[in-house]
């Protein structure tokens, strides 16, 4: 937390966001993972958890991305995200949920290496009511992202090895 004055010598505390973060070096060029990574329509042949129902030229920001989450303690939910920044073929961020609970800012972000491979760093930042609840699981979420990173990372070589 920071500390510091609002205008009126009065203390203002201000809280971080909770983020989890994983990163992942594919061997693809970065317009390959991109390409992967924006088949919205696709990700239920590789992603472990999510199902999306959007096609790529839908990559726009404002677009509302339907689809559906499985597994954890809730099951199967609806779940829909907008795209709120991109900038093909090297970020894209969307987000999901709502602030009367938890909203997560998710950003995918592809850095080409000297090698010719990619790193992938995929980040959620989380606001929220109910954000709080979340911070114990930070490290079992960043496990899991590692995990969508690692089947992002399969699909991509897959297809172009």
């Amino acid at each position: 937390m920071n500390a510091g004055t609002d205008g009126t010598g009065r203390k203002q505390i201000v809280q971080e966001a909770p983020i989890v973060t994983a990163v992942t070096r594919i061997s693809a060029p970065v317009e390959d993972v991109w390409r992967v990574l924006v088949a919205f329509d696709q990700y239920a042949q590789w992603h472990p958890v999510l199902s999306l129902d959007a096609k790529p030229e839908q990559v726009v920001v404002g677009a509302e991305i339907p689809g559906r989450r499985s597994g954890g303690d809730s099951g199967q939910q609806d779940v829909t995200m907008r795209i709120v920044y991109v900038q093909a073929p090297h970020r894209l961020a969307w987000e999901g949920g709502s602030l009367d609970a938890i909203l997560g800012r998710h950003s995918f972000v592809l850095t080409p290496q000297p090698d010719g491979t990619t790193e992938l760093t995929d980040s959620e930042e989380f606001f929220g009511a109910a954000v709080a609840e979340l911070v114990p699981t930070l490290g079992q979420l960043r496990e899991e992202y590692s995990r969508y990173g690692a089947a992002l990372q399969a699909r991509v070589e897959g297809l172009s090895g």
